[in-house]
């Protein structure tokens, strides 16, 4: 699973504590976070930039941190953030799925976020958001966690079908989702999706690939729909859906 900023700094400053990471000693790169933490470059950087604003890492000779002296009582002093941290959080994006659902992705505003979050001063989301990367990943995470997979029942193929028209009504519902869902380093809820298509396919070698081709056939399918005008993707509701029926049955006679 794709690792937040927050959670790679969180990693290391327990390093710092145990002693395997001591004062003068490398941190790891960007390109070793990327690969230990499954992380992007940017999520990489900005556990970087982190390290160095809560005192633990400090610029040295070339591109990399060192382990600063006072790493260790750093470490040692943080403190977690107060225990309505989550509260507030789940209240950001309960609100950016509302405002995005009515005005779409491209609109969100924080100042709209904070005001339908309940009076939130803009300057205080990245206590609790550390980015709008980070917030988009919340809201799909959000909506597929509070759609689970429906229960197993019958052969494969019908598993299948039910988890993709989820799928497709997840998107047709939320024009925002197909956009900013990744199946490719899923966070909790799209992972667990993913894992019950692959248990549907329980036994075959190739149950991993080919539960993946199901769940982005269905968000490839979705994603032009964000790009149209409302009226227009109202008016080609129809056509759109039996596109979408047509690319899963032969996707899945393929299968």
């Amino acid at each position: 699973m794709t690792r937040f900023a927050a959670d790679i700094v969180a990693d290391l400053r327990r390093r710092i504590l145990d002693g395997d990471l001591r004062p003068g000693e490398d941190i790891p790169s960007a390109k070793d976070i990327m690969a230990g933490w499954d992380a992007t470059m940017a999520t990489a950087y900005k556990a970087m930039t982190l390290l160095r604003e809560e005192g633990l890492a400090a610029k040295h000779r070339g591109p990399g941190l060192i382990v600063t002296a006072d790493a260790p009582t750093v470490a040692a002093a943080w403190q977690p953030p107060p225990a309505h941290g989550d509260v507030t959080r789940a209240r950001i994006v309960d609100a950016a799925i509302e405002l995005a659902d009515a005005d779409g992705l491209g609109n969100l505003s924080l100042r709209l976020i904070g005001q339908r979050a309940g009076g939130l001063v803009t300057g205080t989301f990245y206590k609790w958001v550390q980015d709008r990367a980070e917030l988009e990943l919340l809201m799909a995470d959000a909506v597929f966690a509070r759609h689970p997979p429906p229960k197993p029942a019958g052969p494969w193929r019908a598993q299948l079908e039910r988890l993709a028209r989820l799928h497709w009504r997840l998107y047709r519902q939320h024009a925002w989702l197909a956009l900013t869902v990744s199946f490719t380093h899923p966070q909790l809820g799209p992972a667990a999706h993913l894992a019950w298509a692959q248990r549907a396919l329980e036994g075959r070698a190739d149950a991993k690939a080919l539960a993946a081709a199901l769940v982005n056939f269905v968000r490839g399918s979705a994603m032009s729909l964000e790009q149209q005008e409302r009226k227009a993707r109202r008016a080609e509701a129809d056509a759109d859906t039996e596109l979408f029926e047509f690319g899963l049955q032969h996707l899945l006679d393929g299968f």
